[in-house]
């Protein structure tokens, strides 16, 4: 309802007035990443409009919007962290707008999904500091929500953004893909009907072009990032043949903690993986071995280099190793918090929200290291979309519930 936005906006608003003075209005010293995001951003302030020259050269992993309006920032205010964090807590905030004002109207789990992103641990930290996610995020959401809309032009310059943004958000636009290539298969008599319904409907090729934007920066490269600063994180050519199926599972652990668990628990849909291993057999052994084969001979471990020297996976395996349970034990618990997740997105209602899960964890066995932050896109993706039944609902026949569609 028109009232319910607009007081979950007040609301919101007050709350970043606050937290804008409990954090002595961004005037506190740097914090982690930005002592090099930082000078980054005056980097690209001496070139509001960066050469090629520069987009070869600076000095980090991401693709670069957040480097460029951060520069544009720098270049107006001049060099001050605090108005960079104050353009970063701008755009959190917008993203949260964006949020609450594209949701249904009636939806039954509005509050359950909106408290959901917030609780997230990174959502804060990167919206109080200059952190480049932020940014990656508010055009993914905006990507989606142009999707659910049928505004399919606007959706794919908004993926563009992302991935311009940072390089593995190219996971969602291919989930979208997926999705379409894998309806119209479904609505398909045969191949060569499938073929036809291809070039009828065409939703699929915005999303394609939104993916394939990323081979400009890979030839701009001649890899997935500045080859310098590769080496100097540890990230070299050598470790690009190499895929980490540990982090496979931690992600899919960071699922089941802040994603799964809680939705299973406040929507009472416990029933459906009480039935799942009777409903699906065949299904629930193979991801039993799956895991089972990740547990033996893949475990869930940290990279640990000169560069980053963090011993943990993340929050959750932080406080795992709190609680003092380590080796196999933590293994098998993460194993089992894995299937949980499985079993949440893989079935044969296989729906957008399980092709975001697929595309997104499967890309994150490629990352230079673990963090519960790189799983937040699409939690907050999933959030989103757990408001919409089509996209969302366990059941094998799905019906929206009333009121429940976009505005």
């Amino acid at each position: 309802m028109f009232s319910r936005k607009l007081y979950t906006s007040l609301f919101l608003f007050v709350l970043y007035v606050i937290v804008f003075f409990l954090k002595e209005n961004f005037t506190v010293e740097l914090y982690q990443d930005e002592f090099h995001y930082l000078p980054t951003a005056v980097f690209f302030s001496h070139e509001p409009i960066p050469s090629i020259d520069l987009l070869k050269s600076y000095n980090e992993l991401n693709t670069p919007i957040p480097f460029i309006l951060g520069g544009w920032v720098v270049h107006i205010f001049g060099e001050n962290i605090q108005y960079l964090r104050l353009l970063t807590f701008g755009v959190s905030f917008i993203l949260l707008m964006l949020f609450v004002w594209n949701s249904p109207d009636r939806s039954k789990r509005f509050w359950l999904c909106l408290i959901g992103l917030m609780a997230f641990p990174n959502y804060y930290l990167c919206s109080v500091y200059y952190y480049t996610d932020i940014f990656a995020w508010v055009f993914l959401l905006g990507g989606i929500i142009a999707y659910i809309k049928r505004i399919h032009w606007a959706g794919l310059l908004l993926f563009v953004g992302a991935i311009s943004c940072r390089q593995y958000m190219l996971a969602f636009p291919a989930a979208i893909v997926g999705h379409e290539l894998l309806g119209i298969l479904r609505n398909s008599s045969g191949m060569k009907d499938f073929v036809s319904k291809l070039f009828w409907d065409k939703t699929w090729v915005y999303y394609a072009v939104a993916f394939l934007s990323i081979v400009p920066w890979f030839l701009l490269w001649n890899g997935p990032a500045p080859a310098a600063v590769m080496a100097e994180q540890h990230y070299d050519s050598d470790k690009l043949i190499q895929y980490n199926f540990g982090y496979v599972m931690y992600a899919s652990v960071c699922l089941a903690v802040y994603y799964v668990i809680p939705e299973v628990l406040i929507t009472r849909k416990l029933g459906y993986f009480i039935e799942y291993p009777r409903k699906y057999p065949r299904l629930f052994v193979v991801l039993l071995l799956l895991i089972a084969t990740l547990i033996i001979f893949f475990p869930a471990k940290q990279a640990y280099n000169p560069y980053f020297t963090w011993p943990y996976l993340g929050y959750v395996d932080q406080l795992f190793m709190t609680l003092h349970i380590t080796g196999l034990v933590k293994q098998i618990c993460f194993g089992l918090l894995m299937l949980v997740t499985l079993m949440r997105f893989i079935s044969p209602q296989f729906n957008l929200g399980s092709w975001m899960f697929v595309f997104n964890t499967l890309l994150l066995g490629k990352a230079q290291l673990s963090w519960d932050k790189y799983s937040l896109p699409v939690i907050m993706a999933l959030w989103f979309l757990a408001m919409f039944d089509q996209y969302w609902s366990l059941n094998e026949n799905v019906k929206s519930l009333e009121g429940e569609k976009v505005v």
